[in-house]
């Protein structure tokens, strides 16, 4: 389903047809070629290839361990991506780098599908902890980095909207396919489902509500079962807390007893390990989802939200 070819291609395949050889293969060639989509983060790809099985090639642009909040597209994946068919956003403040590949591909026949419409989406503020300092300096990083938070496929509810996106969006590239696509979206409903209640009894089960974590990615999940995140750096993992700041988050966390820092694989601050030594906290894994480590590239997202859950039960004990 690539919609532009190579000169290369062209010329092989026409030199194919003089030689009165290979031209029905390669015309199967071109049919057999899978539908090629390009996404912004982990979460999106890893929906869709739930969604489009074997049927679709899923590329994610940011590199692993990436921070999808500052990355640029290179010019070879401007390229990459003017060959594709669909590029999957999640269309909320996570991508501010979609305008300037929207603009270098225009006549381009890509297109663009913002997976978050249909969700209510939080305010950057709504879920933290607060505490003296906290809520002024945050805001302070919202101007910066949008209003919303934009780790919308943290509450399975919202990964089922993004899912059905995904499904109309593939179904219109390849209605032939329409079928096992929606045959896959009950499959992934059914699972998310599953996952909402594990993830409500983690949190049901648990004596603290409060969540000590790196970044501030964590408020869907927050807003959905009823704790609050208290996060050491801002939206983006590269805000950084003032020395005030640093102060009240220790005074909070020792404040609630909080024995567990949840750390992300992806983002490590120092800042984080100062914390975690002032309150003699254990280091734990958190998922985010925005980005995975290279090992973690194949995993699904019902695997990593999995072991969120189980993160959950042990931090909030």
């Amino acid at each position: 389903m690539r919609k532009l070819l190579s000169a290369f291609t062209v010329a092989f395949a026409g030199a194919a047809f003089l030689a009165g050889c290979g031209s029905s293969e390669s015309t199967q060639d071109a049919a057999d070629q899978k539908l090629r989509v390009y996404t912004s983060t982990f979460a999106t790809a890893a929906i869709a290839k739930e969604i489009g099985g074997t049927d679709i090639d899923v590329q994610m642009i940011v590199p692993p361990g990436a921070d999808p909040h500052s990355y640029e597209p290179t010019s070879k994946q401007l390229t990459e991506i003017a060959q594709g068919d669909l590029f999957l956003l999640t269309g909320t403040t996570l991508e501010p780098y979609s305008k300037k590949i929207k603009a270098s591909l225009k006549g381009n026949d890509v297109r663009f599908v913002e997976t978050s419409k249909g969700i209510d989406l939080l305010e950057a503020n709504a879920t933290l902890h607060e505490h003296e300092g906290h809520a002024d300096e945050h805001a302070a990083e919202e101007h910066d980095h949008g209003k919303f938070d934009p780790h919308v496929w943290l509450d399975p509810n919202n990964a089922k909207v993004m899912a059905q996106s995904i499904t109309t969006a593939l179904a219109k590239e390849v209605p032939d396919k329409k079928a096992a696509f929606e045959k896959n979206l009950t499959t992934f409903n059914t699972q998310a489902d599953k996952l909402d209640q594990n993830l409500q009894q983690a949190v049901e089960q648990g004596s603290k509500k409060e969540l000590l974590v790196t970044h501030a990615a964590y408020g869907y999940l927050a807003e959905r079962y009823g704790f609050s995140q208290l996060p050491i750096a801002g939206i983006s993992p590269s805000d950084e807390p003032s020395q005030k700041q640093l102060a009240a988050i220790v005074k909070e966390a020792k404040l609630h007893d909080l024995k567990y820092i949840a750390f992300e694989e992806t983002v490590s601050p120092k800042v984080a390990r100062v914390i975690q030594q002032e309150i003699g906290a254990e280091a734990i894994t958190i998922h985010n989802l925005e980005s995975v480590t290279k090992a973690q590239q194949k995993a699904s997202y019902f695997d990593l939200m999995n072991e969120n859950v189980t993160t959950l039960k042990q931090a909030l004990q």
